[in-house]
């Protein structure tokens, strides 16, 4: 995770691409719905991407908490097959895969091919699922991700200038994809979904941003992340002439609530910088930064960095049988791609979704 990833652009597929990928993505069906095509753009790192294997999500059932053990009936109805939603359609840009555009279901996480359905999910499944819900309206979800990225570089905004040391095509070159795949989307949505009604249009409703694990890594990216981070949704909106578009940050994190203040400096100034959005004056009511690290399953985080985080000593006390079972159940990946855990994934999806509707305000069904 620490380095970085080579950029290159994130381009939607030319026609024959697209034609190609008919073959093995069906184009999604209307749905019954009203008003323009509500637009939410999905950016971020490989956690955005989506690490979590979808047979960990049944762990969600397991929750101690009923209500959101509930949920996975809402994603499993059967019991055994995961939904997917007309009513919401994705085109998910990820680095080395191209641009696989269908109807919101699971599979849309981290993957090599991008003609075939993958084992994973990110946060776009429960955010799709839980906006599609909420909303009456058409939703279509753009999601550009490449793991390794940082926003002092990688994402660096046109506002924020250029970088000391780094040649200019080096530095900026996921925002510059995040804004080419969305006019590219935009031109071609009658193209990539037939039944987008074009009379009644669309609109850029929203951001979700979730990154900044590279950034703890550089000094000056640490520092100066909350102001990089203003200067993004600026010019964002800026780019985009949708001055209303709303913004909807998770805090990382990676280990849980602790992993923060002594334990963790750097983790601590990231964090900080992704809340300042909440205290910039223009920005109440229409970006909020939420806490990602509480949605992380406590006893996952006990088990998978009990050592560094000063709460237990594996040596003194190693994992039962009963506990590499609950891992087994629970996790998919590494604890810097949270585990892999569907189960956070899920919630991160929905605490998302909340957020952006808390933002939107009526207009839910």
């Amino acid at each position: 995770m620490k380095a970085s990833l080579p950029i290159r652009p994130l381009l939607l597929p030319t026609l024959s691409i697209l034609t190609a990928l008919v073959a093995v993505l069906t184009f999604p069906a209307a749905a019954a719905t009203k008003g323009p095509l509500k637009i939410f753009l999905m950016a971020g790192q490989s956690n955005m991407e989506g690490h979590a294997n979808v047979a960990t999500i049944d762990f969600l059932g397991e929750d101690t908490d009923p209500a959101r053990a509930a949920l996975l009936k809402k994603f499993k109805p059967d019991g055994k097959t995961l939904v997917t939603r007309d009513d919401v359609w994705v085109v998910s840009a990820i680095w080395g895969a191209g641009s696989p555009f269908d109807k919101l279901q699971p599979g849309l996480g981290a993957r090599s091919d991008a003609s075939q359905l993958g084992s994973k999910i990110g946060p776009e499944y429960g955010f799709g699922y839980f906006m599609g819900e909420a909303l009456e309206e058409q939703v279509l979800l753009i999601k550009v991700v490449a793991g390794g990225t940082s926003l002092h570089q990688n994402w660096r905004p046109p506002s924020a200038g250029p970088l000391a040391g780094a040649k200019p095509e080096d530095v900026g070159g996921m925002y510059r994809s995040l804004v080419g795949n969305t006019h590219d989307t935009i031109r071609d949505l009658k193209k990539l979904f037939p039944a987008y009604d074009e009379k009644a249009g669309y609109e850029i409703a929203g951001l979700v941003w979730f990154q900044g694990y590279n950034d703890m890594f550089d000094e000056r990216g640490r520092k100066d992340y909350g102001n990089n981070l203003v200067m993004l949704i600026n010019d964002l909106r800026k780019e985009f002439k949708a001055p209303n578009m709303k913004v909807a940050v998770g805090v990382m994190g990676v280990n849980g609530p602790l992993n923060e203040g002594t334990i963790n400096p750097k983790q601590k100034d990231i964090r900080e910088g992704q809340r300042f959005v909440n205290k910039i004056p223009e920005f109440k009511g229409n970006v909020k930064a939420f806490e990602s690290a509480p949605l992380l399953h406590p006893k996952v985080v006990e088990l998978t960095a009990g050592e560094w985080l000063r709460i237990r000593d594996f040596k003194k006390d190693p994992h039962t049988a009963e506990e590499k079972a609950l891992l087994q159940r629970a996790t998919s990946n590494m604890g810097f791609h949270y585990n892999g855990e569907g189960r956070f994934f899920i919630l991160l999806g929905k605490a998302f979704a909340d957020t952006m509707l808390e933002l939107t305000g009526p207009g839910a069904k």
